[in-house]
């Protein structure tokens, strides 16, 4: 059996020598290194989910939220020319200009314009994208001098939430998409409920059971009341204007009003 190493005791791994010498780090290099490390951990260099690149939602559909202009004038150009575009101005930030800086072309009458509307759109703002885009709907909810075209009732808190829930990872698609967790119920587990409810009933099979075969009050719980007490699961963050806002574009595909995507 080795040895256990002598604490102290001098070795190539503990003391490098020549060209394996690696020079210490300065103590204030090692600290603004660890900051920067720290930073990155954290995520706050990461760009969020709603912000920089327009997002591709697919069929020729893009999605862009304007947080601060003129800062994101460069994203709002780069998807300017999509056929199909998705403007969220829904909440701004407090002290973002409301006038475009980015020499924006007119948009074909062949290419829609959604801009989701709350509680905080700036109305210049949306009036010059209105003079840029003759095919703009806007939908949402009401401003204080802006009645959108597609007005939703929503708590204004969950709207929020909703829309917060993007910039902070949420991904997109079940942001809009709603998934119902149906039971399957076919011929085989109807078959199964049968036989069950046959052995139960005893020979005479499932109708030979009368009212003294029902247990009492006091008996045990059954499997409906016990389910019924079970507390429901909340459901899932629906980000509401932005899913009608893509189930409107789908609506007009189908309907043949937009170019093929």
């Amino acid at each position: 059996m080795n040895p256990l190493p002598v604490v102290g005791a001098q070795s190539r791994c503990a003391r490098p020598r020549g060209r394996d010498k690696i020079a210490p780090l300065p103590r204030a290099g090692f600290w603004h290194l660890a900051s920067v490390l720290c930073i990155l951990a954290s995520g706050l260099l990461l760009p969020a989910s709603g912000r920089g690149a327009p997002l591709d939602l697919g069929r020729n559909l893009a999605y862009v939220r304007l947080h601060r202009l003129p800062d994101d004038a460069s994203t709002l150009g780069a998807a300017w020319n999509a056929p199909a575009l998705i403007i969220d101005l829904r909440y701004p930030a407090a002290d973002t200009a409301h006038t475009l800086t980015a020499n924006l072309a007119p948009r074909p009458r062949t290419a829609p314009l959604f801009v989701l509307t709350g509680p905080d759109t700036p109305a210049d703002l949306f009036a010059a994208l209105r003079a840029r885009a003759p095919a703009l709907i806007t939908l949402g909810l009401p401003a204080a001098t802006l009645t959108p075209d597609i007005i939703l009732v929503i708590k204004p808190e969950t709207d929020r939430r909703a829309y917060d829930a993007l910039d902070a990872g949420t991904p997109f698609e079940s942001l809009i998409s709603e998934k119902t967790s149906k039971p399957r119920f076919d011929e085989a587990v109807l078959a199964h409920e049968y036989a069950r409810d046959t052995e139960d009933a005893g020979p005479g099979g499932p109708d030979a059971a009368d009212a003294n075969d029902v247990p009492s009050a006091a008996g045990a719980p059954s499997p409906m009341s016990a389910t019924a007490a079970a507390p429901a699961a909340p459901p899932p963050l629906i980000d509401t204007v932005l899913q009608r806002a893509v189930q409107l574009h789908r609506a007009l595909l189908a309907l043949g009003k937009l170019p093929p995507g």
